[in-house]
């Protein structure tokens, strides 16, 4: 009698063990489905670059010489984009500056300057790459030909920055 109570107790005390360990299971699927929702699986540019920072360079003007291109990117999602159109030396002094927040594509590749109302509807892209920013057309698609090459901003390194200063 004794050593079927022994071996109830056993049983008993291993079906909990096993029905414990399977509620914990579920719990961390149900948390890994959650965080794929949220978060691009896989190394994206996002999630594998150290992106946040300023890029700077001289895109193509049609009706000047070039536009002088300052985009700041921070951690929490928001932008300054200051351009200084160049070629006229009163235009050159001038600088337009935009603030704003920026989101992630679900690929985790490319961001869309949101700003404020009036790009809404047009937002202007970019590809994140290591040290770099490709500006993108209308559609979310690389510039080619033979000026695609002009539509790049280079990451600046901050410590050259503070020594210049």
């Amino acid at each position: 009698m004794m050593k079927l109570q022994i071996i109830t107790l056993s049983l008993l005390a291993l079906t909990l063990s096993l029905s414990a360990c399977s509620e914990q299971e579920t719990t961390t699927q149900d948390s890994v489905q959650q965080t794929q929702k949220t978060s691009p699986v896989g190394d994206t540019s996002r999630t594998s670059l150290d992106w946040d920072g300023t890029y700077s360079g001289v895109t193509p003007c049609a009706s000047c010489s070039g536009i002088d291109t300052t985009l700041t990117l921070k951690l929490d999602n928001t932008y300054v984009l200051e351009t200084r159109y160049l070629g006229d030396e009163n235009e050159a002094k001038k600088v337009f500056t935009e603030a704003g927040s920026f989101e992630w594509n679900s690929e985790g590749n490319k961001i869309s300057l949101l700003g404020d109302a009036s790009r809404k509807d047009d937002p202007e892209q970019y590809q994140v790459g290591e040290n770099q920013l490709l500006m993108l057309d209308m559609q979310g698609n690389r510039i080619t030909g033979s000026l695609a090459e002009l539509y790049r901003l280079a990451k600046q390194d901050p410590y050259l920055e503070q020594q210049q200063d």
